[in-house]
């Protein structure tokens, strides 16, 4: 790993605060005094609602949220501050047994790190503003990005798991915070959702989390001299796929790697299980409905499902599937990448399809993931490089046959016998960069957390782990 440069550095906190103390110090040091930037999560947004209100626990002040200088009133713990929209261009505000009125919006700050707001019910660390946008109204948590973590962490990994595991989650949760951190955003940086990291203020908070956070502060993912959008899902299915075969672009170049400690998810919990190895089962007029739905169109009746691994002349590193098309009497509907899962809602695109509704139970599978349908095992030919061809399997009910990595398997006619389609897949996400049960494995085999994410982010692609901070 390697210090950022100045440059990284200036980019990262020009448009925000900069402060000195360690976030270890949080339970008695000032706010103003921690290190990093400050990120804008958006708790609530409404067309409805026309305000807020918070209770704060500790010392706060109303200021400016352009200004954080001035400030209209000190607030004491216990005290309730009402947040309202004044119309299209105004705000207002009733704390401390006063009214106040601006044309830009509030903001409750508080004096120490530990001291905390409740908003519906939950507590939360930092600042409390509320924005409008003319028609809609956001509860926005400007929070130090350190604090910010704490409530991040655990709830995207879970908890009770090896220290190293969860740093690793701390650092990739932090890279993608700053990544999604700009002063451009003008509402909001992030959600409190899976649309970018779960978010569950204190309540999500525990000491080894906290510890975790701290004792990897400031530690991100560069690349280029800018924060990486570090994307992590539950489980790889052991191997991860390059970014460009999963969405669109490639301007960050996270590559696939295999993940092989994927497959002890199970020695976790059932869940754990269930993310490594999974199938399902649909009827053909499932498939129709799904492809219906997903194209907004009508196939008509169910004449087959096809996928391929390979899109466009490129090939899935992983295994998954780059396109699946449903294909019915009046016409197909096709999904790529990762919108396949969407079509066919699945845990990841990793799969392998058996259709035994079109009329064969045995399948070949070609190099580009295309599959080929025969009525029974004696249908099977193999053709020797002269050209001549000979049967396969001599009408026997059975075949063997090895694969590469010295393998056999044995396949049978008949399949399941339900003349449904079975989708039988591995992991469970996108399956672009850190796998979290894959993490947790490593931990546990003795990978240090700085090693978990160079094996997942790091694999000569300019990716760097630095300290930004």
């Amino acid at each position: 790993m390697k210090k950022a440069s100045k440059l990284c550095l200036t980019a990262l906190l020009s448009c925000a605060l900069l402060f000195c103390a360690l976030p270890a110090e949080a339970s008695s040091g000032r706010y103003d005094r921690l290190d990093g930037v400050e990120v804008r999560v958006m708790l609530t947004g409404s067309s409805s609602a026309s305000s807020y209100s918070i209770t704060v626990n500790g010392d706060y002040e109303l200021v400016s949220a352009e200004d954080p200088d001035y400030v209209y009133a000190e607030i004491s713990s216990g005290e309730r501050i009402v947040f309202s929209s004044g119309g299209s261009r105004d705000y207002r505000c009733e704390a401390a047994g006063e009214s106040f009125s601006s044309s830009s919006p509030f903001m409750a700050v508080p004096e120490r790190a530990d001291d905390y707001f409740t908003y519906n019910g939950s507590s939360y660390r930092g600042c409390f503003k509320a924005m409008h946008s003319g028609s809609y109204y956001y509860a926005i948590n400007q929070i130090n990005i350190e604090l910010y973590l704490y409530g991040v962490v655990g709830r995207e990994l879970g908890y009770g798991y090896n220290e190293d595991a969860t740093m690793a989650q701390a650092v990739a949760a932090r890279s993608y915070a700053l990544a999604n951190y700009s002063d451009s955003n003008v509402y909001y940086d992030l959600t409190t959702t899976t649309s970018s990291q779960v978010y569950g203020g204190m309540s999500a908070e525990t000491q080894s989390i906290i510890d975790a956070v701290d004792g990897t502060c400031g530690m991100i993912l560069e690349y280029r001299g800018e924060p990486v959008q570090t994307y992590y899902s539950s489980n790889m299915g052991g191997h991860t796929e390059n970014i460009e075969n999963v969405w669109v672009s490639d301007a960050i170049p996270i590559r696939g790697v295999p993940s092989p400690h994927d497959a002890l998810a199970g020695n976790y919990s059932s869940y754990g299980a269930s993310t490594y190895s999974w199938t399902v089962e649909y009827t053909p007029a499932e498939l129709v409905a799904l492809a219906n739905s997903y194209g907004d169109t009508d196939i008509g009746d169910y004449r087959g499902i096809s996928y391929s691994t390979t899109l466009n002349g490129q090939t899935s590193v992983s295994g998954r599937a780059m396109t699946v098309t449903i294909s019915g009497s009046r016409g197909s509907v096709t999904a790529t990448k990762d919108n396949i899962r969407s079509l066919l809602d699945l845990k990841s695109t990793l799969i392998t399809i058996s259709d035994g509704s079109s009329g064969g139970d045995v399948y070949v599978k070609g190099a580009d993931g295309q599959t080929v349908s025969l009525d029974s095992l004696d249908d099977l030919y193999a053709v020797s490089s002269g050209g001549g061809t000979m049967k396969a399997n001599g009408g026997s009910s059975v075949l063997y046959v090895a694969g590469s990595s010295g393998v056999v398997s044995e396949l049978r006619e008949g399949g399941a016998g339900s003349g449904n389609i079975v989708i039988s897949g591995r992991g469970y996400g996108h399956g672009v960069g850190l796998s979290q049960f894959g993490a947790i494995a490593m931990g546990d085999d003795g990978y240090t957390w700085d090693e978990i994410i160079e094996h997942y982010f790091c694999s000569d692609n300019g990716i760097e782990l630095v300290e930004a901070y």
